[in-house]
């Protein structure tokens, strides 16, 4: 037994880890008094303990391990240990019961029914497991969906800061788009001026041609007179 490595049971992992300052305490309580309560095992997996046996890894000691019985309902099992010692909160509760599903009954892995991509359980049920509102279900189901299940599950996110993260994030997309869009209209408002003030140039350039166009013709006119008068003079002289 000394020699037998353990490893953390994924259902375990999903309440999360404990602060450095309670971890601390943990190290120290089982210092003074010894390991008061054995690690939980599914195999060579921790399902409930993983913290006492790190910290039997850390002072050096034996722990101490107990083999669950094979009809254990491992969901239930994890949830009733870590929901009051570790103060879960309803969405905590609902986000591990739905993440945790696959794992009902015993251990082995439920089917999932037709176009649900987060959980096997209906929200009825689920709402039951977890002693949650249906309606707390559908809102965890939802942000699971958005990949935040694991975020949930373990505290570091509530439903109440992910509407705020959500929120604003859809405020600084429209201040994104609404900048894109100002853009959009400034440069189409500057291609605007731009061809106005290149009509404005064509025009003008329009208008000096032509005047130069009638000043041509009067001069062609006086000089087409000059040679014509100079002609029938020469004709008379003569």
């Amino acid at each position: 037994m000394a020699n037998r490595v353990f490893t953390r049971h994924s259902l375990s992992s999903l309440c999360g880890d404990m602060d450095a300052e309670s971890f601390k305490a943990l190290v120290d309580d089982i210092r003074e008094q010894g390991q008061l309560e054995p690690i939980d095992l599914v195999g060579d997996e921790i399902v409930d303990g993983w913290h006492r046996y790190r910290a039997c890894q850390l002072l050096e000691l034996e722990p101490k391990t107990r083999a669950l019985p094979e009809e254990t309902e491992l969901v239930g099992y994890v949830l009733g240990k870590n929901a009051h010692r570790r103060h879960m909160t309803a969405e905590q509760r609902a986000a591990v019961v739905m993440l945790a599903a696959d794992w009902m009954p015993a251990h082995r892995p439920a089917t999932k029914d037709k176009g649900d991509t987060v959980s096997p359980l209906s929200n009825d049920a689920a709402a039951a497991r977890a002693g949650v509102s249906k309606r707390t279900i559908q809102r965890v189901k939802a942000q699971i969906q958005a990949g935040h299940g694991a975020a949930l599950a373990t505290g570091s996110e509530t439903l109440r800061s992910l509407a705020a993260k959500a929120r604003k994030g859809a405020s600084a997309k429209a201040r994104e788009n609404a900048g894109k869009a100002g853009g959009e209209e400034r440069q189409e408002r500057s291609k605007v001026a731009e061809l106005r003030s290149e009509v404005a140039f064509l025009k003008t350039e329009i208008k000096r041609k032509d005047t130069r166009i009638s000043e041509l013709m009067e001069e062609v006119e006086r000089l087409t007179v000059e040679r014509d008068d100079s002609i029938c003079g020469g004709d008379a002289w003569r």
